[in-house]
């Protein structure tokens, strides 16, 4: 027996990988453009990005900005900032979630 099948149906590896996922939402980040304390974090998708434990994303009602969450390994979460960049279109800015605002 493969050792997928000793972790469950493919239904239950998918819920227990979004579950980890949501375990890392931070209560909230901090818009790059007005430093609003934004609380609604969607997940992003992160199937198939290896290096990526996590990734939120949060939409600033006060200045209409994205701002971006994300947890993994450095180079990883470099790739990821920069393919966002090129969909956006812009500049982004990076930041760091504290330890005191993690779940």
């Amino acid at each position: 027996m493969g050792q997928a099948r000793l972790r469950g149906t493919p239904e239950q590896r998918k819920q227990a990988a979004i579950e980890r996922q949501l375990s890392l939402r931070p209560k909230y980040v901090k818009c790059n453009h007005c430093q609003a304390e934004l609380t609604e974090l969607q997940p992003i998708d992160i199937s198939g990005m290896r290096g990526i434990e996590a990734a939120f994303a949060a939409h600033c009602p006060h200045c209409e900005h994205d701002t971006f969450a994300i947890k993994g390994e450095p180079e990883a979460v470099a790739q990821m900032h920069m393919a966002i960049e090129d969909a956006a279109g812009s500049e982004s800015l990076a930041g760091v979630v504290p330890a005191a605002n993690r779940k």
